[in-house]
């Protein structure tokens, strides 16, 4: 039977392969095509490994108390470039659609987008088993599904974007308010637990 340990770390490696590949991909068409949401979505996934990188880290020191202020600042950091990157977003959406930019969804984008939200939705439903183990599993948990809010909107925006054009930088902007509720969530969620209360069984807290 696979130890929680075990498949946390699993889980967290697998976010970092995930997180490369779909970023990676996401940005390089927002470079190419030039659609807003897809720059979004792109950076968003590449902002998953600092946290997913924490939480091998935390494994590998017992998930005790060790590394705890490494994590409070990876987190308030990772608050910081999302909001940025919120700003940002809102900044070239907004820029498009005071200049009627027409940006209709090509067969690439929309590739990427189905392939992207079960993805990353398959990610988040495995994560969601060990949300309640311990804090930086729960944390990891919620950006899970967070980028898993993000895949659906992606692709519920590039849907609509087979048929108008305005379509990709609407959506840029509701993933720019998204990616900004989540930095003002890390922001305001830096304070971590001392000591192991609440860790359950099996996860080498100790």
């Amino acid at each position: 039977m696979t130890t929680v340990p075990t498949r946390a770390a699993a889980l967290a490696r697998l976010t970092v392969g995930l997180a490369a590949a779909l970023g990676g991909a996401a940005c390089g068409l927002g470079w190419t095509e030039g659609p807003w949401a897809a720059w979004g979505f792109g950076a968003a996934c590449l902002l998953q490994t600092p946290s997913a990188l924490n939480v091998i880290w935390r494994l590998r020191e017992g998930l005790g108390n060790q590394g705890l202020e490494r994590e409070r600042l990876i987190h308030r950091g990772l608050g910081i470039a999302l909001r940025l990157l919120a700003l940002g977003l809102a900044l070239g959406a907004a820029s498009d659609l005071a200049h009627e930019t027409a940006r209709r969804t090509t067969d690439l984008q929309l590739g990427l987008q189905a392939a992207a939200f079960p993805l990353a939705a398959a990610l988040a439903l495995a994560k969601r088993g060990l949300r309640e183990v311990h804090p930086t599993l729960g944390l990891d948990g919620d950006r899970a599904r967070v980028l898993a809010e993000l895949a659906a909107l992606f692709l519920a925006g590039g849907l609509l974007g087979r048929w108008f054009p305005w379509a990709d930088a609407a959506t840029a902007l509701v993933l720019a308010l998204r990616l900004f509720m989540e930095g003002q969530t890390l922001a305001r969620g830096t304070t971590l637990p001392v000591a192991c209360g609440g860790c359950g069984s099996g996860c080498g807290c100790g």
